[in-house]
């Protein structure tokens, strides 16, 4: 089979990209430009071309991204040679169909608890797949890993077509109200398509049981596992503590102690996503010594709470966070691992649409910084809406907390080089992550040529 793959260097495209590579296919592709995922592919011998065209190569389907559109000119040149297309999410559901499969969903924490997922099955000694929404270190591609057992894979839900797929295990770690531009903006539209998905899991279903909507679903489904805080769960977390940038819990099982988890990052929503990943673990006869050494040598996913510089007097930390709830948690994590320290927090909007359905909660949860600077928005491809604008969330922002708006990321550079004293927490996931890392070369650098 020969395989197109219109907008590649995305992170969800380029583990189906090798995968379809690994499995002897011929791969091409293209992107709007080259990044880190493209050089990669390209190392792995895929032919791409940035820029879209209409000169597509002989090729027996399309895949697209949910980013690009119907009048792209690869999607018309496909069609009027009448080349099938595909989405993403669709080209996945049929591979998690070919074999025993995990998939992990909901609005938060799917990444991670896939990667963990991910670290504890190959530290027992089992070969999955993997297909992850994010860069790890423990799989050989970053994104992806191809093995010769199960599959573990993150199942987006962000682009509407979750509804259709169908693992063995079905994982949900919550459910709110987000990309509901492709749900017609109907939170119930997202929810009919979770629990289509979950219900037409073939094995187990685990659900988070704190969560007020998925705790309801657990009463409905006979094959369901809950998780949580709470000890009406089946799963639920007791005793958490952090102590020397190190978080630990136990774990207990229907009111009965299993095992001590250590994790290396703070945060109830890292233990809860431990948890999650723990559940499944011990559900299929993983051993709780391998559960417990996979979890205390894990590294984090790229862009999640990765301190990019540590030094006595200053901190820089990247975190993808872009949600209200998911920026909220990382300022408490934060706050938990550098306890007493300034936190200044540098937010970047993403998308038009999240930002005026959510406005005024960004300015609830960015109250909690000391400082907050607001960095222009970040499209992710989207029109602008007429009064959705970023600079009325630092406005009105100011009046609780003392923020500034940029523009232009060199002022953002210039200003954030006189800090001291304090921790940096960028927050957002668009281009904001190569503020974070230039200003960490720079003041790195700096470092050096001073000592």
């Amino acid at each position: 089979m020969k395989y197109f793959f219109s907008g590649i260097g995305g992170i969800g495209m380029s583990s189906l990209a090798l995968y379809a590579n690994y499995c002897g296919h011929k791969v091409y592709g293209s992107n709007n430009e080259k990044n880190e995922r493209v050089d990669y592919l390209r190392s792995k011998g895929v032919e791409i071309s940035i820029g879209h065209s209409k000169n597509l190569p002989d090729i027996d389907l399309l895949i697209r991204s949910t980013a690009i559109r119907n009048n792209n000119p690869e999607v018309v040149a496909a069609e009027s040679k009448n080349i099938p297309t595909a989405f993403r999410m669709e080209y996945l559901s049929n591979i998690l169909k070919s074999t025993w499969s995990i998939g992990i969903t909901g609005t938060d924490g799917k990444t991670t608890t896939t990667a963990m997922m991910s670290k504890i099955f190959k530290t027992a000694g089992k070969d999955p797949t993997v297909f992850l929404g994010g860069i790890h270190s423990c799989l050989e591609d970053g994104n992806f890993r191809m093995g010769s057992g199960q599959i573990i894979a993150e199942v987006d839900e962000s682009d509407g077509y979750i509804k259709d797929a169908q693992t063995d295990v079905s994982v949900v770690t919550n459910l709110r109200p987000d990309h509901l531009e492709h749900y017609a903006n109907r939170f119930e539209n997202l929810e009919y398509a979770v629990k289509r998905y979950s219900e037409r899991s073939r094995d187990i279903i685990f659900l988070n049981g704190d969560d007020p909507i998925l705790s309801q679903w657990a009463e409905e489904f006979p094959n369901s596992v809950t998780m949580g805080t709470s000890e009406k769960n089946d799963y639920f977390i007791k005793n958490r503590a952090m102590k020397d940038h190190m978080q630990s819990f136990d774990l207990y099982y229907k009111n009965k102690f299993v095992l001590n988890i250590n994790l290396r990052l703070p945060g109830l929503h890292y233990a809860m996503d431990a948890l999650v990943a723990s559940s499944v673990a011990l559900e299929y006869g993983i051993k709780t010594e391998d559960i417990i050494d996979g979890l205390y040598t894990y590294d984090t996913v790229d862009r999640r709470f990765n301190i990019l510089y540590s030094n006595t007097d200053l901190f820089i930390i990247d975190d993808y966070a872009h949600t209200p709830d998911e920026i909220y948690s990382t300022i408490q994590a934060t706050r938990e691992y550098f306890s007493g320290r300034k936190l200044t927090v540098i937010f970047q909007p993403h998308r038009y649409t999240r930002l005026h359905r959510h406005f005024l909660e960004f300015v609830d949860v960015l109250k909690n910084a000391d400082e907050v600077l607001i960095y222009r928005i970040y499209s992710a491809f989207e029109d602008p809406i007429d009064g959705v604008d970023e600079r009325k969330v630092a406005s009105l922002l100011n009046d609780k907390v003392k923020t500034s708006f940029y523009d232009n990321g060199d002022d953002l550079i210039n200003e954030l080089l006189k800090a001291q004293d304090q921790v940096l927490l960028f927050v957002g996931a668009g281009d904001i992550t190569l503020i974070s890392h230039k200003i960490s070369k720079i003041i790195s650098k700096r470092t050096v040529e001073v000592d």
